[in-house]
């Protein structure tokens, strides 16, 4: 249980292990970082789409490259490799491979997006081919082979049925667990039970709710992870907020984060509510899969097919659980 906790306490970094990690030591601006992460994590869920691999695949492949580059330098290696090669592996860890063939025609349309389809026979092909299949190896060298990633998906359709939630709700903060891995790197901070929080927390913001403290006197957040505590939900809701505005116009969701900001700015505490509903502590049930949603990130119910479980021993059980057909 020790040697578990140490691995997976190694890919959780504090403020000021984040501020020295080799991209700044090679004078990389924080602000352009956090903007190629954003990037290489957009480009990770276009190939996906295309892919047609599954939503869990996608949030694999976008922690990947978090840790990817929590140990190289943006400088070192370019982040159009690092996030096809991590969605090729990433297709592989979770049972959805894909042909190398298909991953290299889809990397070069991408970055190539004017240019005739690459031809199979040609050396430029054989290169790229190449490229990818290097760098998947030194993706996987540099996780030290650790290709298990557990979510905060499962943890935010929980406390949603916990709660009743609405299916809008659910829906919202459903998808704000898969937009802190596109804006933000909490997957390299927090627990994937408190980034839970922080999603239910902004969704809640957003649709203008806040729920009471359950019969047992504990606000919902304390049945996800006890020690949350309503000034940290209330610090990264405010700093997710602010990565959003500052992140490029082509990634921000219109309207839902705005009356978030908004609600934000005039909050109380998370848990009170003039609600009759209160909370009672959740069954030991196994949660379904949230209510699914059009014309928004991430992709539609029909490419998330997350609830197969995986036989393999190296398949975490914390994966995220699909939205419903």
């Amino acid at each position: 249980m020790a040697v578990e906790k140490e691995r997976l306490d190694r890919w959780y970094f504090s403020k000021a292990e984040l501020a020295d990690y080799p991209s700044r030591v090679d004078g990389v601006d924080p602000a352009k970082e956090l903007g190629y992460r954003q990037s290489a994590a957009s480009m990770v869920q276009d190939m996906g789409e295309k892919l047609q691999v599954n939503n869990l695949c996608i949030s694999t492949a976008i922690v990947y490259v978090h840790r990817f580059y929590m140990i190289h330098s943006f400088k070192a290696f370019h982040r159009t490799f690092v996030a096809t090669a991590a969605l090729f592996l990433a297709a592989k860890v979770e049972e959805q491979p894909r042909k190398l063939e298909v991953v290299a025609k889809i990397h070069y349309s991408y970055v190539n997006r004017e240019v005739p389809p690459l031809d199979s026979q040609s050396e430029v092909y054989k290169k790229l081919s190449d490229d990818i299949a290097y760098h998947e190896l030194l993706v996987l060298e540099t996780l030290g082979f650790e290709v298990d990633v557990q979510h905060p998906h499962p943890h935010v359709v929980k406390c949603m049925q916990f709660l009743r939630a609405s299916k809008d709700l659910s829906q919202m903060a459903y998808f704000m667990a898969h937009n802190s891995l596109l804006l933000t790197t909490f997957c390299l901070q927090l627990r994937p039970t408190v980034v839970a929080c922080v999603c239910i927390h902004l969704a809640c913001q957003w649709k203008g709710l806040k729920f009471p403290r359950s019969v047992d006197g504990k606000g919902w957040w304390e049945y996800i992870n006890p020690s949350v505590t309503v000034e940290q939900l209330n610090e990264r809701t405010k700093e997710f907020l602010v990565i959003y505005e500052k992140c490029p116009s082509r990634l921000r969701i219109n309207e839902p984060l705005k009356i978030a900001r908004q609600q934000s700015r005039s909050s109380n505490k998370p848990g009170e509510s003039s609600s009759t509903h209160q909370p009672r502590p959740p069954a030991q049930k196994s949660p379904a899969p949230p209510p699914s949603s059009s014309g928004t990130r991430p992709p539609p119910p029909s490419s998330h097919p997350h609830s197969k479980q995986a036989p393999s021993s190296h398949r975490s059980s914390q994966k995220p659980p699909p939205p419903p057909p």
